[in-house]
């Protein structure tokens, strides 16, 4: 199989592969900077290198998702790397913009800013990093807009129950399940499966609840053994799951000292019901983030 289309990648101007702790510190995000610090799963990768990878790998398509940033302009100065990439690579880039909805009005208006030039949704959004609530107007504003350009958005989602690591933040799942209740024309992506959220649809009512949400494959071997996939399958559907590999995260770190995306796809080829590779691999993300 090839064509895979990769919905969960991450990309840095070489001025921030440089020196990330400086530029961190200049733009006062201390928490991406904690993330990213020397020692820990953090990989680089320049367009050259990322394309050599992707074609590697047989990544047709990557989706560019952006940051949970503290501020603002560190959103609006990452959206304007995002529609310089798309523009420069149209046929192997896609990108989310970021945004920081605490800041009001200025979120709304970069986001759109970013919306017009060509940014294919909202993400990836943190509000427990950014602190702000699912609840408030700021959110609610954002949703709307979302709706009505018929875009999706992809959360960070934590698992509840794991092991402690470094950067580690709750994301109370229940929060998303009301969101989704709440706003169920807006086209969700839960990261990171969702935190485990595929597991609790064997209920019938969160099932019905998360009638517009998908999950993302994204760090997946940090988090769960390979049996997740067909396990995930089978509980919320071949048609929810979207796969993404996080790159350029060394998510198998006891044997990666590079990142690289070829590893995580065989693990997905190997495992995934036949039948649905397809849909997981490509189709899924094709009609989520582009609209096919």
């Amino acid at each position: 199989m090839s064509g895979i289309i990769d919905s969960h990648v991450h990309r840095y101007p070489p001025e921030v592969i440089a020196d990330p702790a400086a530029w961190a510190a200049a733009r006062k995000e201390p928490y991406w900077a904690a993330l990213v610090a020397p020692g820990g799963l953090q990989g680089w990768a320049d367009r050259d290198r990322m394309l050599r990878d992707m074609d590697a790998a047989g990544v047709d398509l990557a989706v560019l998702q952006g940051w949970y940033w503290e501020n603002q302009e560190s959103c609006d100065e990452q959206n304007r790397w995002h529609v310089r990439w798309m523009k420069e690579d149209p046929d192997r880039f896609v990108a989310l913009a970021s945004v920081q909805p605490r800041a009001g009005k200025a979120a709304v208006d970069g986001l759109r800013r970013a919306l017009d030039e060509g940014c294919a949704g909202v993400g990836e959004l943190h509000p427990w990093v950014q602190d702000w609530s699912l609840e408030g107007e700021a959110w609610a504003e954002i949703a709307a807009l979302c709706v009505e350009r018929k875009l999706p958005v992809c959360f960070h989602a934590t698992e509840p129950v794991g092991r402690a690591y470094k950067g580690r933040v709750e994301t109370p799942l229940m929060d998303y399940v009301n969101m989704a209740v709440r706003f169920p024309a807006l086209k969700i992506v839960l990261a990171h499966w969702g935190g485990g959220l595929p597991f609790f649809m064997m209920n019938r009512w969160t099932r019905g609840s998360l009638a517009n949400v998908h999950f993302d494959t994204a760090a997946s071997p940090l988090l769960y053994d390979s049996r997740v996939w067909a396990n995930a399958v089978d509980m919320a559907g071949a048609d929810r799951i979207l796969f993404g590999s996080d790159y350029p995260l060394r998510v198998y770190p006891a044997r990666q000292n590079e990142p690289d995306f070829s590893m995580l796809a065989d693990e997905a080829r190997r495992c995934l019901p036949e039948d649905c590779a397809g849909s997981v691999m490509s189709g899924n993300a094709r009609r989520v983030y582009l609209g096919g």
